[in-house]
């Protein structure tokens, strides 16, 4: 009995273990993927501060400005993705959701086949509808609940 009792807890220490590290490394993947979003949201500005004084297609120009807000909703999705280890379903949708418009108002609303464009005005509806029935099924906690400083006392001496 007691020979079960040990191997039972080796198996959870290892368990514990490399779920620590796994998670270590989802991490710091994680914190990769924001930093590589934040340097295409500058890469992006940059790019339409250059094509606001050379061109003037304002299509372009909103099709960029909202690239740069699916940009910022992505990072917001990993934030909470790295607080609460819980992917935002609302916060996917909402993406979807923008980027469907941005590609239609890339290409322009009258440039585009009728069928396609009644699919993707079917397309916005559902994703509409999930996040609705997402949002009353599943409240989404707030993304910051609470103030709380990096470096305060408590942080300071090691203590959570």
């Amino acid at each position: 009995m007691a020979e079960k009792t040990r191997q039972a807890e080796f198996y959870f220490w290892i368990h514990s273990l490399v779920r620590k590290y796994v998670e270590i490394t989802l991490d710091v993947i994680l914190i990769g993927l924001v930093l590589v979003t934040f340097v295409f949201i500058g890469k992006t500005i940059y790019n339409l501060a250059e094509n606001i004084y050379n061109e003037t297609d304002i299509a372009f120009i909103i099709s960029e400005i909202m690239f740069v807000f699916i940009l910022i909703e992505v990072v917001r999705l990993l934030i909470i993705y790295l607080q609460y280890h819980r992917v935002a379903i609302d916060t996917m949708v909402e993406i979807s959701i923008v980027s469907v418009l941005r590609e239609l108002i890339l290409n322009g609303v009258l440039h585009t086949r009728p069928v396609v464009l009644l699919a993707t005005s079917a397309l916005i509806v559902v994703l509409m509808l999930l996040l609705r029935i997402g949002g009353i099924r599943y409240p989404v906690p707030e993304t910051y609940p609470e103030y709380r400083p990096f470096f305060d006392n408590k942080n300071l001496k090691g203590e959570i």
